[in-house]
Parts: C-alpha cells; structure tokens; sequence
C-alpha cells in the first residue's frame, strides 16, 4: 500500500523511528520538526494522511489541526501524544482527529491504524479545490484552468494552496514567506515577485481575478473579494 504522510513530531529519534518504520510499509514520509514547517506542508495539500504531535515546538498541534480543518481540509489526521485521559482523547477528537494513539506505542500498531485511516472512502477527503473556472488537484499538484494545464514552480504551487484552501482570508507578506519557505531577508520582495508570476499565469489562461491584491494587508484568493 502506498501513501504520502506528513509526519510532525519534534523528538529526532522518535520522528526518524516513525519514517523508518512507514517507508519500510510503502509509504512516501516528509517529515516536520516544528508547527511552523508542518503548516506550510500540510497546506500544500500534497498528502493522504497527517500524523501529528500533540505538542510541537511552535504552538499547540491541537490549535493547528482546527485551523487546518476550519480552512476546508480533510486530509485524515492521527495524532500522537502522551495524554492518557478520557477528557484529553475526547478533546483531539473534536479538534479535527480522526484516531488518537498514546505513547509509547508499537510500529506494528501505529502501521494498522495508519492501514485503517488510508482505506476509508476518498469521497471523505476530497483531493481537488474548485473556484470559478480554476481546480486544484491537490494530490496530483497539478493547477487547471478549465481544461487547460498551468505549469507553476514549486513555490508557486505553495502560495496558491495556501490561499485557495482560505478563500478570501487575508495573508501578510510575512506569513506568506514563512509558509511558502522564502527567505526572510527578501521576505517581502520575493512574495512581491512571486505573486506577480503567479497572477500573470493565472491572467494568460482566463483567471485574472483570483488572485487579488488587498491594499495596506496582503493579498487573497477569490473573485467575490471587493
């Protein structure tokens, strides 16, 4: 069976444990040490399953997953962590969890339920973003516009994802560059550039509108933003 996880934990040993482990089943790992760098990939929409620490240097994993959640993503999540009440489970699965499993924890049993997670229906975690003329196919990462192909770079992809799974939410320069992975010292140039790349992409194939600037704050996603 084969699977692209997103593994964020941020003990070396027992994140590279957990890869080592998945790679050996089949799976494609990227691994996160930090909320900040789990984040940007899981917004990229290039996975079929998060596993994520409770507690991760950055902020809370559980904050992160209902942000994640409340940006339209359904991408299946198991979190880790070593919580052991009732009271403590129930609050990762109203996060947005769909299992829990508490350290220490066996490969073998971390393998099953990712196995279990991975086999539910694809119609529960949806893979292509829809606006207008315009679709995302997030695990193939490839950009349409009707029924033509756009091909972007790397972080162009970052920077419209994370957009297109907000719709209409603002983004700063300064969150764009830390989630999308542009250096902070050109910071606000580089996102400047590279929103004008993508724009003008977007503008030869028929969507010039999508991507809009909003004045004083940064810059968003949809043609309803005034």
């Amino acid at each position: 069976m084969t699977g692209r996880i997103l593994v964020a934990e941020d003990d070396t040993i027992l994140r590279e444990f957990i890869a080592l482990g998945l790679s050996e089943q089949g799976y494609i790992v990227t691994q996160a040490a930090n909320l900040a760098q789990a984040l940007a990939l899981a917004r990229t929409g290039g996975f079929d399953l998060w596993l994520l620490d409770r507690q991760v240097p950055g902020g809370d994993g559980l904050t992160a997953l209902r942000d994640l959640r409340g940006a339209g993503l359904a991408t299946p999540a198991l979190v880790l962590t070593a919580a052991r009440t009732v009271e403590q489970r129930i609050e990762g699965l109203e996060a947005g969890a769909d299992d829990y499993l508490t350290k220490p924890f066996s490969i073998a049993e971390l393998v099953a339920r990712v196995r279990a997670l991975l086999r539910r229906p694809a119609a529960l975690n949806p893979s292509v973003l829809r606006q207008g003329a315009v679709a995302l196919h997030l695990q193939e990462r490839r950009l349409f516009i009707g029924d033509r192909e756009v091909v972007i770079t790397a972080n162009e992809w970052r920077l419209l994802t994370l957009l297109a799974q907000s719709p209409e939410v603002v983004f700063t320069r300064a969150r764009i560059a830390l989630e999308t992975g542009v250096s902070a010292a050109a910071s606000e140039s580089a996102v400047d550039h590279m929103v004008s790349r993508l724009r003008r992409k977007l503008s030869d194939h028929g969507a010039p509108a999508m991507l809009r600037t909003v004045r004083g704050h940064g810059f968003a996603w949809g043609s309803a933003l005034t």
